[in-house]
């Protein structure tokens, strides 16, 4: 039994989330995986890992883009 991401619709609903709220996914996330690294959720933590990282990534551009004008 493997559990899998929604690839499309997981980073659109990411959007709506504080940075506290990614930060907790993320923490929570990597928690997860070390508790369980061949859990059968490992790969939609290290999904969700990705997923988040690159919001926070998304923002940080958007915010450097804002900063340079």
């Amino acid at each position: 039994m493997r559990t899998e991401i929604d690839h499309a619709g997981y980073p659109r609903r990411l959007k709506r989330k504080s940075l506290s709220e990614l930060q907790y996914i993320l923490r929570d996330a990597k928690a997860a995986i070390k508790a369980m690294p061949d859990g059968h959720k490992a790969g939609y933590y290290a999904d969700e890992i990705n997923y988040v990282c690159m919001e926070i990534n998304r923002r940080r551009k958007l915010a450097c883009q804002k900063g340079d004008r």
